[in-house]
């Protein structure tokens, strides 16, 4: 047999890594190589602890929206810090404000042995914190510094990786073995980073239990997962359909039940023989299997609790080897939470509903497809109030103008589009100085008449006099009609309401003709709602009907009215063909603005499920029919 072949637990000198990936331990680490591939790389051709932290650090800085790297421990004063002499790099917090703020939070998640993500006290970045528990160590932490707290959750799983990693790795180095311990790590980087990439928790469990009888070269594995208080039976290496109800299936379900239960390792025969009695279910297996031993394994979440277990059978020299049991210890953790990633991540609503409809058709259930199809024929029939959705805008009910009342200049504009006004508020000023000028010289052209009249008079001129009489007529009318210029210098507006159009701000010293139109002005009590419907659902829509009406940014207060006319011609508006239907609004609070645009819902008459969702395809497949 080739050492590639040969499994963990033989007493091969030939190492584990070049047995399962003799490629991957001649890679010197390609720059595309993926995390799982480089931990692998790391741990195994890593010969000192501070160059497995440094390749850790760098390892760490290449993740997405990683700033910083380092490690921490307590200080003589108890409080959490920067370990000196061990590798960091990038960014780094300032460590006073660290041992103030964070030090508890360090403790804490010591004593827990979980990862958080924490602000950190610049209050711009996180701290992924991660801590390393190791046989005969004071605990230390891996702190990440991170762009966004998005990025340090995205990032929990490649640092969960890494510090198992490198507890693995601290703790093999002190023992003898550890050469061994070290390619068992590999192994285990494989066999998690092959189970993630399943598609659902079945294939899962399959790869789980035929990978580790390869690698391990038992006789068979079987995986079970704790659910619903009771423990099924996922997987068995080399079976790819399960009979449940087989004597071997149910053999290995006891065995699976009776290590969830003890919650411990479990190995039949027991060293201690007075032990056999608490392990009958493995006994049993043992037997209908023909094998030497038997063992099984809990896995078991961070809060210790049950989330299921495998069993091992085989000859005595691999299942009962101290090095098969160290494996488990070491891989139960990894593939415990592989299991619980795939089952998460993989098992949506969607993949659990098509997995329960393939599962009913795979056992002929006829009559609940059949109950099915009834029930969805029958609600086709069900009356619903058919509701059309459309666009809508706020208009004003009337418009009202405020022109030019003769020719002249605008010297200054008060009021803008979209300004509340009242009426008799100025809203534009005129130049008054050339009326000014206009009407002085009038009035001195009328005194003169009047002294020319009373000269006429006193020599007893009557043809003079007539024609000063007619002059200082025609005087008089023209400053009159100066003087009223003069008082209406000032344009006002002519109701209450809000500007329309008009702004005057960039027309100073512009000429205006007698009538021009400088502003348009409309009432805001009440308002008028014009709501567009499209002209496919014209045809359902009658006057009376009622509407809802939801006005952007004011949605929380809908207005509720009837349709009161809808105009007879369509009209184009946003590039679509729309009738055009008005419902009227009080509008007392003024809510609403002309030019406020929002969404109306018409209820419209009754109609059938089935008619409300099809009657549209089926009209344009009508049209669209030569021969019907």
């Amino acid at each position: 047999m080739s050492t590639e072949n040969q499994p963990i637990a033989s007493t091969s000198k030939t190492p584990l890594h070049y047995r399962f990936h003799p490629a991957a331990a001649q890679s010197k680490g390609a720059p595309g190589a993926s995390i799982d591939s480089r931990l692998l790389q790391t741990v195994v051709n890593g010969r000192s602890e501070k160059e497995v932290r440094a390749k850790l650090v760098e390892l760490a800085l290449s993740i997405k929206g990683t700033g910083g790297a380092c490690f921490l421990h307590r200080d003589i004063e108890e409080m959490w810090t920067l370990s000196k002499g061990l590798p960091a790099s990038g960014r780094l917090p300032d460590w006073a404000q660290f041992r103030d703020s964070l030090s508890e939070t360090c403790e804490s998640l010591a004593l827990s042995n979980s990862i958080q993500t924490e602000p950190l006290p610049d209050g711009k970045t996180f701290g992924l914190l991660a801590p390393i528990r190791c046989r005969g160590k004071q605990p230390e932490i891996m702190l990440l510094v991170m762009a966004s707290q998005k990025d340090a959750i995205l990032a929990t799983s490649s640092v969960q990786k890494m510090i198992s990693s490198l507890a693995l790795w601290l703790n093999s180095s002190s023992a003898a073995d550890s050469d061994w311990q070290v390619n068992a790590l590999a192994a285990v980087i494989e066999l998690v980073a092959n189970v993630e990439k399943q598609s659902d928790l079945k294939a899962a469990t399959e790869e789980t239990a035929n990978l580790l009888a390869n690698k391990l070269g038992c006789n068979s594995v079987a995986v079970g997962l704790w659910k619903n208080h009771r423990m099924q039976l996922k997987a068995i290496s080399g079976i790819s359909k399960i009979d449940q109800g087989s004597e071997s299936s149910r053999n290995y379900l006891q065995a699976l039940v009776e290590s969830a239960t003890r919650e411990e390792s479990g190995m039949f025969p027991a060293s201690d023989h007075d032990n056999n009695h608490l392990l009958q279910a493995h006994k049993q297996l043992a037997a209908v299997t023909h094998s030497e031993s038997v063992l099984s394994h809990p896995l078991l979440t961070e809060d210790e609790d049950v989330f299921g277990a495998i069993v091992f059978t085989g000859p005595k020299d691999i299942v009962d080897s101290s090095q098969l049991r160290r494996f488990n210890e070491a891989a139960a953790p990894a593939i415990t939470s592989a299991l619980q990633v795939v089952s998460k991540v993989k098992r949506n609503f969607l993949s659990r509903a098509v997995s329960f409809v393939a599962q009913k058709l795979s056992r002929g259930k006829q009559l609940f497809w059949l109950l099915a199809i009834v029930g969805l024929v029958a609600a086709m029939f069900l009356p619903i109030t058919y509701r059309v959705r459309c666009n809508c805008v706020a208009e004003p009910v009337s418009r009202r103008f405020a022109v030019a009342p003769f020719d002249g200049q605008i010297t200054l504009g008060h009021v803008e589009a979209g300004d509340l006004v009242k009426a008799g508020d100025v809203l534009a000023d005129m130049d008054g100085r050339s009326i000014n000028w206009e009407l002085a010289g009038v009035t001195a052209e009328l005194k003169q008449s009047i002294r020319t009249r009373e000269m006429e008079l006193k020599d007893r001129n009557v043809a003079k006099t007539v024609v000063s009489q007619l002059e200082r007529q025609r005087l008089t009318s023209e400053e009159a009609i100066l003087k009223y210029k003069r008082e209406n210098l000032q344009i006002r507006s002519p109701i209450d309401g809000v500007v329309l159009s008009g702004s005057l701000e960039r027309a100073e010293a512009a000429s205006v003709e007698t009538g021009k139109v400088l502003f348009e002005i409309g009432p805001t009590k009440p308002v008028r709602v014009e709501i567009a419907i499209p002209d496919d659902e014209i045809a359902q829509v009658r006057v009376g009907f009622p509407v809802k009406v939801w006005i952007d940014g004011q949605e929380e207060d809908p207005i509720t009215a009837e349709i009161r006319k809808i105009h007879p011609r369509s009209e184009t508006r946003d590039a679509d063909n729309v009738f055009i239907a008005e419902i009227e609004f009080p509008n007392e609070d003024e809510r609403l603005r002309p030019g406020m645009k929002g969404s109306a819902r018409i209820d419209c008459e009754e109609r059938s499920l089935g008619w409300s969702l099809f009657h549209k395809p089926m009209n344009w497949v009508r049209s669209r029919l030569t021969w019907w």
